[in-house]
């Protein structure tokens, strides 16, 4: 029976060390621009900073039609940092409102250097939307500092629509 309990605890102890290795390495690790934290309510929280972005239009407030264009800007290597990458780590996510899609390098058109326009497949319903471009973890979790947002009014006449 003694030999067993030790046996037991022996195993008890390896354990516990290499869960603190473990823990260790995951905190010094250099994980590039797919290093993150969860915190408790689950969302992800960047360790290293990650490439800005920024949205360049729509401005805030402007009236757009149905068919939504968005253009960004930022110098990430979206080749590696779209749902079109070899392995996904962090990504980028562009959002209208609750809905939140992840291009592909494919659906990006680059209009300059660091410039890009993403057009959204459905028309949105009139009314006020919140556009956003943002970076996520490999699990889809929202980096929640690099979230970027701008409010808009689709209209239905495009006579009306202003940049």
């Amino acid at each position: 029976m003694k030999c067993q309990i030790f046996g037991y605890t022996r195993v008890l102890v390896m354990i516990a060390a290499l869960a603190g290795s473990a823990v260790f390495a995951a905190e010094h690790a250099d994980g590039g621009h797919g290093s993150h934290d969860m915190s408790p309510q689950g969302a992800a929280k960047d360790i290293k900073e990650l490439p800005p972005l920024r949205i360049v239009s729509p401005l805030a407030g402007a009236q757009v039609g149905p068919n939504i264009k968005v253009e960004f800007e930022t110098d990430a290597d979206l080749a590696s940092m779209t749902m079109s990458a070899k392995s996904i780590g962090v990504h980028l996510h562009v959002g209208i409102d609750d809905t939140s899609l992840m291009p592909m390098m494919a659906d990006l058109a680059r209009v300059k250097k660091n410039r890009y326009r993403y057009t959204f497949d459905l028309p949105a319903a009139p009314g006020q939307r919140v556009i956003s471009v943002y970076w996520s973890d490999a699990s889809h979790k929202t980096i929640e500092s690099s979230v970027q947002k701008v409010s808009v009014v689709v209209v239905l006449k495009r006579g009306t629509v202003k940049p």
